[in-house]
């Protein structure tokens, strides 16, 4: 369903931008799904503890 969403939102996007009479635009994906993936936990609830 996620995948369904992001798919009609990026055509809507596109669809924008045709619109638009100036065309100085940029679309821009990130994969942030991993990202979390390759940080350490315990480096990351430091940080956090420190930050509070």
């Amino acid at each position: 369903l996620q995948t369904w969403f992001n798919i009609c939102k990026s055509i809507n996007v596109i669809i924008h931008i045709n619109k638009t009479k100036e065309k100085n635009h940029m679309i821009l994906s990130i994969d942030t799904e991993n990202a979390f993936d390759k940080i350490q936990h315990l480096f990351l609830i430091k940080t956090l503890e420190k930050n509070t």
